[in-house]
């Protein structure tokens, strides 16, 4: 049953935007789709969302031209009649270490993970504030931005920038009675995430056991923690960045037995482990 009310996901049309698109639409919240460009998986959410009995669009756009957030936000408004929740979810990682790290790439995640980002809160702080709209706009960071690890000084530090920039927007927008919050999400695996896949899957199948719950994430669990946050049961949280990750932050461990290797002296010493 529809709420009323509209959500614009960006990032939508896979992964962790899928999750949370689904989900808010599973509570009734028409949606806004956003895809770089139309392509299949685009599509699928569409149908899929339609198909739960809310209204639904899609919109295209690439995050890093600083003509697009406006217009995602305005063309949302056009089609689906307002605006009450932005979750800025559109992102993409590079990994380099210190010794490889690139201009282009130092660029191009500063124009998609954090100016986007930015831009497309702005806009949509400016349309709540003008049609005098308590909404709720969320930032999807990372568990990195808390717990450094190797080779993602740029992409960790920009995830970082994006916590302390949550606080000063909830500041900003308190008055107008819209939160703004964030959620860091730890090892989500949303590539393999059935059962069968995630059993044989480079990464996911041994991921778990860094992590104190013993899972990996999935798309699921960010979008019931983005619900929650958008509900009147968090009406009183602003400002705040919830870590979802199963605990992995809490003790600054290694995401992957590679990475426990690569940046740690213990090569030597796996001959005498029993």
């Amino acid at each position: 049953m529809r709420n009323g009310k509209v959500a614009l996901v960006t990032g939508s049309s896979k992964g962790i935007g899928r999750g949370i698109a689904y989900a808010l639409a599973g509570e009734g919240y028409d949606i806004a789709v956003h895809s770089h460009f139309s392509d299949k998986e685009a599509l699928e959410v569409v149908a899929d969302i339609e198909a739960m009995g809310v209204k639904t669009c899609l919109l295209e756009g690439d995050m890093g031209d600083p003509d697009v957030p406006e217009r995602l936000v305005k063309e949302t408004v056009e089609r689906l009649g307002r605006l009450d929740v932005l979750v800025s979810n559109a992102g993409f990682t590079v990994f380099q270490g210190v010794l490889d790290i690139t201009v282009e790439s130092m660029d191009a995640l500063y124009r998609v993970n954090f100016r986007g980002m930015i831009l497309v809160g702005q806009a949509a702080a400016k349309y709540m504030v003008q049609e005098g709209i308590k909404g709720s706009i969320l930032f999807n960071t990372s568990v990195r931005s808390f717990s450094p690890h190797g080779s993602d000084g740029v992409y960790g530090s920009l995830k970082a920038g994006m916590n302390r920039m949550i606080e000063s927007f909830a500041i900003d927008l308190g008055k107008y009675g819209i939160r703004v919050n964030g959620f860091s999400p730890g090892v989500t695996n949303v590539r393999a995430p059935e059962p069968e896949d995630e059993a044989v899957h480079p990464f996911y199948k041994d991921s778990h056991r860094f992590i104190p719950l013993r899972r990996n994430g999935y798309a699921k669990d960010m979008g019931g923690t983005v619900v929650w946050l958008v509900s009147d049961a968090a009406s009183y949280v602003t400002g705040q960045v919830i870590r979802v990750d199963g605990g992995l932050s809490a003790v600054g461990t290694p995401e992957s037995f590679n990475e426990l290797m690569d940046f740690f002296d213990v090569k030597d010493m796996m001959k005498d482990t029993p």
